[in-house]
């Protein structure tokens, strides 16, 4: 890169981060859905290497979409399946 016509430094920025423990993402979902409007034991979370499942029963389809983005916002989390049903 420096021999490149108009470069005039390089710096090296990546980092590598350590990935959330499984159990870490679970217990921050629970614990953002215990702080939400509905009762979070209608909903079950299961995590493994950064994919999240989502089960059980709400009242609304808000309260499912709100499972879902609550689960995206967790760190670690590379994707959810949102298995909830409303009642």
């Amino acid at each position: 890169m420096r021999t490149l016509w108009g470069v005039t430094g390089v710096s090296k920025q990546i980092a590598v981060e350590a990935r959330p423990n499984t159990g870490d993402i679970k217990s921050d979902i629970m614990g953002a859905l215990k702080r939400s409007w509905f009762k979070p034991e209608r909903v079950d979370v299961t995590a493994a290497n950064g994919a999240v499942t989502l089960t059980g029963k709400v009242n609304t389809w808000s309260e499912r979409e709100l499972a879902a983005s609550t689960a995206w916002a967790a760190p670690g989390v590379s994707s959810v399946t949102n298995d909830v049903r409303v009642r």
